[in-house]
Formats: structure tokens, sequence, C-alpha cells
């Protein structure tokens, strides 16, 4: 009996310890007037903006940041606040046939050297190995860079702004897109929140 639950244990602590450690250990919600909040809600909306020509917008259920990493969860709106109208979008068919939610997701990345200058009380015991940044780099690598817009307010014109990468993004899924988004890109999956 001593035994099995020993091998038992012995074949737990190597996947305990193949976990991937993350900079900053617990979830921090971004609020409207916190350090990058603006610039980091431009980045994660870019790509509505540039799919609606500013016609739709994103209420932000919640904007979470760990560590390097940030997702932004929001539902389409009109200007006026209600359902977006898709027609004449590249949306439209979808929406006709019932396969438009008015969700929006994105996942976002900030350099190593920007998430280390705004959130300096992370714990450094934490911060992942190279080879975790090797996979986390290499997964938003492919992606586009994604800059704040020169119009945004405040802080969003300094290079630390600048420097958020949208590694993926859904607008109007039908399910949930962003399940595999831990995996896909090697981003911590508290931050997702399952």
């Amino acid at each position: 009996m001593r035994r099995a639950i020993a091998a038992i244990l012995i074949a737990l602590i190597p996947g305990a310890a193949m976990q991937p450690a993350f900079a900053q250990s617990t979830v921090a919600p971004q609020h409207p007037g916190d350090p990058g909040y603006d610039a980091l809600l431009a980045a994660a909306t870019a790509p509505v903006r540039d799919a609606f020509d500013g016609a739709v917008r994103v209420d932000v259920e919640r904007l979470d940041r760990l560590g390097r990493w940030a997702f932004l969860q929001g539902t389409l709106r009109d200007a006026d606040g209600g359902r977006p109208d898709y027609a004449g979008t590249r949306y439209a068919e979808r929406a006709t046939q019932g396969g438009m939610s008015d969700v929006y997701v994105a996942l976002l990345q900030a350099p190593q050297a920007a998430a280390e200058a705004e959130a300096p009380d992370q714990d450094p015991a934490a911060a992942p190995t190279s080879d975790e940044e090797d996979g986390m780099e290499n997964a938003a690598s492919a992606d586009a860079r994604t800059d704040a817009p020169s119009d945004a307010p405040g802080p969003a014109a300094d290079a630390a702004s600048e420097a958020w990468t949208l590694v993926d993004h859904s607008i109007g899924p039908s399910d949930v897109s962003w399940l595999n988004w831990p995996t896909e890109h090697a981003a911590p999956r508290q931050l997702f929140g399952f």
C-alpha cells in the first residue's frame, strides 16, 4: 500500500514541475484610469475598428492581465449601445444565418521588458524559464503587431503603450473560440478563467 502511494506521488511530481510559471501569479483586472489601460484597450479593439470602420465598439466585460499577457472579453455594440447591424460588412451573411454572436475576445502579449516595467511588484522567482519565454515569443511572433492609434487618449502614444502585440482575436464567434488559446499560444490558462 505504501509503495502504491509512493509510486503515485512520484508520478505526480514531474507533472507539477512542468507547469509553466508566469511572472505574475494572479490575474489583475484592468480598469479605466489604470496606467496603460487606454493603450491596451486600443490594441485589443483594433480589429473591431478596422472591420467596421468605427461603426461598432466593444463594451468591455473584462480586461485582465497576467504577466506579459492580457485578455479582453466584451460585447459588440453600435454607436447607440444597441446590437450592431452587420449589413454591408463581411459578417452580414453569418449574422443573417444566425451564426454571429455579439461577443468579441482578444489575446495580447507585451514584450518582456515592457511587462517588467509596468509591473514592478511581480515576484522575480516566478518568472518564466527561457524555454517558456521562447515558446511564448514564438507563439506570438507570426502575428502582426498592433500599435495604439495616434488619436488614442493619454499615454497611448509612448513606446511602452505601442508594445502590445495582438496574438489572436475573434469577432462574433458562434462558439468558445478562445478555449484552445492557452495551448495554441502558450498563454496562462488562468487568464481566461478556466
